[in-house]
């Protein structure tokens, strides 16, 4: 059996990409009888288009300098064997949000003149935060974003605060034509919950080794981009760059958060799947061959862990 073959063809070719999305389906529907199935099937639908999603997003920008298919599929591996995600309708809505806003800013690298852009996000952003209020986070991380890409400056800090301000101005006018104020003061969002941190963290040990595992993988990663240095195009360099930035604060805010574990997971997959993307496609050492398979078998065996102990334990 030849190891490098098996990693290459989950890099180059659709079959075990299309093999994954045929078991994603597959164990939704094993799951149809528990919860809703329409919040199951919405979910699903959402999730298959983040991924495909993060495939046009890697190609567009070539973020990763080789050919790869791996980011839709790490995508699919991570939401599809986690079954808290299998109904997050919210949590799915919200990451999809989130790769929109990244396909919006990444159209800015190093076009001052993005002031549309900029508005687009806020807008997207503000009317967001009606569904779920900590979207509102990331708007320093677009600034943030924005800087490292050379798109912010006067014109496009302003125009990010013009969606939120075009927003409430909506909601104000709503009010005055139906003589309420409390309408406006009802319908905004609720900003307390932004800073609603709680301690101490409470994971079983199930949890607690699968994040020590994309932990480890995730600093892997950053520090493989760190040392690729000059040898990745600066274009790629930034993007990657900003995506482990993500990944990082969407860590933090996924452990202190934990009313919101599963929306800040579903968000959380976005950058770690293109990181780890970038890292299993780009090195060759056998050692890391051997670690992609290991990471495919791990995740399945975290699946299919509950139904194997019940059958020979």
């Amino acid at each position: 059996m030849n190891i490098r073959k098996i990693h290459k063809s989950f890099v180059t070719s659709w079959t075990p990409l299309l093999i994954a999305l045929l078991i994603f389906v597959a164990l939704r529907i094993f799951w149809i009888d528990r919860g809703k199935p329409w919040e199951l099937w919405g979910s699903m639908l959402i999730q298959i288009g983040i991924a495909m999603f993060l495939l046009f997003l890697t190609q567009k920008y070539v973020i990763i300098r080789e050919k790869t298919l791996l980011s839709a599929f790490f995508y699919l591996l991570l939401v599809g064997t986690n079954p808290l995600l299998f109904q997050d309708l919210r949590g799915s809505i919200a990451a999809f949000l989130i790769v929109f806003c990244l396909w919006i800013l990444f159209d800015t690298f190093q076009n001052p003149l993005s002031q549309r852009n900029a508005l687009n996000i806020s807008l997207i952003l503000a009317l967001g935060s009606f569904y779920w209020v900590p979207l509102l986070l990331f708007f320093p991380l677009i600034w943030y974003g924005m800087r490292q890409l050379k798109s912010l400056n006067l014109k496009t800090f302003f125009a990010s605060f013009m969606g939120l301000g075009v927003v409430c101005l909506f909601l104000l006018a709503w009010s005055v034509y139906k003589n309420d104020w409390a309408v406006f003061l009802q319908v905004l969002p609720d900003l307390s919950a932004l800073w609603d941190f709680r301690f101490p963290l409470s994971m079983d040990i199930k949890e607690l080794v699968t994040n020590s595992l994309l932990g480890i993988l995730l600093l892997i990663s950053a520090i493989d981009i760190f040392m690729a240095g000059v040898s990745e195009k600066v274009q790629s360099r930034t993007f990657l760059g900003y995506l482990t930035v993500l990944a990082v604060v969407f860590s933090i805010l996924f452990l202190f958060q934990n009313q919101w574990e599963k929306e800040w997971l579903s968000i959380l997959y976005v950058p770690i799947s293109l990181l780890f993307a970038r890292y299993f496609t780009v090195s060759q050492k056998l050692g890391t061959v051997w670690l992609f398979l290991l990471v495919i078998v791990f995740f399945l065996l975290r699946l299919a862990w509950p139904y194997l102990y019940a059958i020979f334990f």
